[in-house]
């Protein structure tokens, strides 16, 4: 069952998330990027409505103010075949979310504890890659493998 929820494009709801840094756990959605025998790329997302930054949040899609970039999920947005919608505003943004994990690391969860929300469609992947390859953040040693995932969608 993990192998088969673990698939590129797929947004999951991982119940009781173990964050790496060992400082707790909690409910968490990801976004697999891709993936191969060993390791898959995912990101993080963070669902909020709070807005702290004053950031504008009209547009779905990707803007930048400053040296920020961020995706933005309006609430209520549909997000591929099975209608998926966040209840609250969704803002990505491309600090410390984005990470290249061991498949292994989720074999300690449940197969009852992992839920396939969405299988987002290529174009969605695309615009999001492209937009998290704008940060200043993302990890150089991992930023060759994003840019060639996002030119094979």
């Amino acid at each position: 069952m993990l192998d088969s929820v673990l698939q590129q494009g797929h947004l999951l709801l991982i119940e009781d998330y173990q964050f790496q840094d060992g400082n707790g756990s909690k409910d968490k959605f990801l976004i697999v990027i891709n993936r191969n025998d060993t390791f898959a790329y995912i990101i993080h997302t963070l669902t909020t409505s709070q807005n702290n930054m004053n950031l504008p949040s009209e547009n779905f899609g990707c803007s930048v103010i400053g040296a920020i970039p961020y995706f933005f999920i309006p609430k209520d947005h549909e997000l591929g075949m099975k209608k998926f919608k966040f209840g609250k505003d969704t803002f990505i943004f491309f600090r410390n979310n984005i990470r290249k994990e061991n498949l292994s690391s989720f074999s300690k969860y449940s197969e009852k504890n992992i839920f396939l929300k969405e299988k987002l469609p290529s174009s969605f992947l695309k615009r999001l890659l492209k937009c998290m390859l704008k940060s200043n953040f993302i990890d150089l040693n991992i930023e060759k493998e994003l840019i060639e995932i996002k030119e094979s969608l």
